[in-house]
């Protein structure tokens, strides 16, 4: 569940986003975005309850291998499932805009699941895609060109995670969906080094080397020739020039680093790293107070047509949630707001199903 402030919302001006990623979440229907079941709202936050991803950020995953980073043939399983998603996204219209570690969740299968949608933007005019004729694509088959699907739109929001930030959004000259193959180009040089590669001591000098310096690739992981040329393509500082800016998904999928992928299939594979929760042994009580349903309380579902934000809004001003919620709760008593973190409940570790995750060559010398 995703709990959102409502007075925090109104303060840092982020009520269209909220509602955007309601929107985005209750429109989607895909495997590898995460599914939205209820949206609903008290008198001060609004709650959306997704499906539980019990493997937690894919960052925590990368955290427990050997040097933070995982094989090439791993990475290229999550790529694919993170392109396959962004494929969806852009089809439909939206442009993620912060793809990130932090931002994908592992569902207990071991499959990713993208999360986190408050950045994204939607074009309000969706067109249709267009079938790439084979003489214009590098493959034999048919294409789609998703680009069709947003072609034009272009925003000028100053948003992303710094060290994932295109040259165009730190320009300022407004950016499209190509800022979504520029982050996954990041993503996978992340998987297989540990690391992002244009990380600088600050913030000034992070943009610097995003803006001027070309992509390097460390010699602690053995990566072959085909996964560094994709790297480089999708982090062309050009927008117009990068991999996946002449006709979206399908650029990057024709990519000879992805010829091996079955991609109607990935779903039915078995992923290289599969979350297992470990129950931690129950404590003897101490005088904490115990989960039960009288401390947690009693709720009341009731339909309505406007929810009361009376305590976040001035009396008179129209509510801006007013669209947000399938139903409102309200409260019966003033029992606090009860938090858990996992490790209070268990541990969470990744079995290894692939060929091993961790770099093959040589390791960083201390």
């Amino acid at each position: 569940m995703k709990i959102l402030n409502k007075s925090e919302m109104i303060e840092r001006n982020k009520i269209k986003r909220a509602l955007a990623e309601q929107e985005i979440l209750a429109t989607a229907n895909h495997p590898f975005i995460v599914t939205l079941y209820h949206s609903f709202q008290s008198e001060e936050h609004l709650y959306l309850c997704m499906e539980y991803c019990m493997g937690g950020e894919f960052f925590r995953a990368l955290q427990t291998r050997r040097m933070k980073c995982i094989s090439e043939n791993d990475a290229r399983f999550y790529a694919s499932e993170v392109t396959a998603a962004l494929e969806y996204l852009h089809l439909m219209g939206f442009i993620y805009r912060d793809l990130k570690p932090e931002n994908i969740l592992l569902h207990q299968s071991g499959h990713i699941m993208l999360s986190d949608f408050d950045l994204s933007k939607q074009t309000d005019h969706i067109k249709k895609p267009e079938l790439i004729s084979s003489h214009k694509s590098s493959s034999n088959m048919p294409q789609l060109d998703t680009n069709a699907c947003i072609n034009g739109f272009r925003t000028n929001s100053f948003v992303g995670t710094e060290e994932y930030i295109a040259p165009e959004v730190i320009w300022g000259k407004g950016h499209t969906s190509a800022v979504d193959w520029w982050t996954l180009g990041i993503f996978i040089y992340e998987m297989l080094f540990g690391t992002t590669p244009f990380k600088g001591s600050t913030r000034n000098q992070t943009f610097s080397n995003i803006l001027k310096t070309e992509v390097q690739f460390p010699d602690y992981n053995n990566v072959g020739s085909s996964c560094k040329n994709l790297i480089k393509k999708l982090l062309i500082k050009d927008e117009t020039k990068r991999l996946g800016s002449k006709t979206g998904a399908s650029d990057v999928k024709s990519h000879p680093f992805f010829k091996s992928v079955q991609w109607a299939l990935l779903r039915n594979q078995k992923p290289p790293m599969v979350p297992i929760f470990t129950q931690k042994k129950a404590k003897k009580d101490h005088g904490k107070e115990k989960l039960t349903q009288s401390s947690i309380g009693t709720f009341k579902s009731k339909r309505k047509t406007s929810a009361n934000s009376a305590a976040v809004l001035q009396q008179g001003q129209p509510d801006p949630f007013v669209n947000f919620e399938s139903i409102t709760i309200h409260h019966d008593g003033d029992s606090g707001i009860m938090t858990f973190e996992g490790k209070e409940l268990g541990d969470i570790t990744y079995t290894l199903t692939g060929s091993g995750s961790a770099p093959s060559r040589k390791f960083l010398k201390m």
